[in-house]
């Protein structure tokens, strides 16, 4: 699923092979579904906000890892790693790191965590008020 935005410049989604519950090893079928979804709705670069959680995950199906299966695909990729489940997940650099990542990234671009919410929404707001403010 994909969420827009700003149309043709920011949208958020979940981590290819989420699935609410237990964590499970994601199988490389699902991750190129999710790949080809997200290049059909017209994302050109990814910001992953996935950690050393949750990035293993992916190294069974994906030797590479999943953020250079991502490159490989075609997209221009950012990963601000940070784990699952922290009441406050990102520090001020990276927040920052998030702001820089997304200037230099071709557009659209794509947030994720895992389900999409808590960790791709603090850092979707982020990037708004620094739109809103003309930063």
């Amino acid at each position: 699923m994909l969420y827009w935005i700003r149309a043709g410049e920011l949208a958020t989604g979940q981590r290819p092979g989420y699935k609410p519950g237990s964590e499970f090893t994601v199988r490389r079928h699902e991750v190129e579904a999710w790949v080809e979804e997200k290049r059909g709705a017209g994302i050109v670069s990814i910001i992953c906000l996935l950690g050393g959680d949750q990035l293993p995950l992916y190294t069974r199906a994906l030797p590479q890892g999943l953020l250079a299966f991502y490159a490989e695909s075609g997209f221009d990729v950012a990963n601000i790693a940070t784990p699952d489940g922290l009441a406050e997940p990102f520090t001020s650099q990276q927040y920052e790191d998030a702001w820089l990542a997304f200037q230099r990234l071709p557009k659209p671009v794509l947030v994720h965590c895992s389900a999409g919410h808590d960790r791709t929404g603090r850092i979707v707001d982020y990037l708004l008020a620094r739109l809103e403010n003309g930063a």
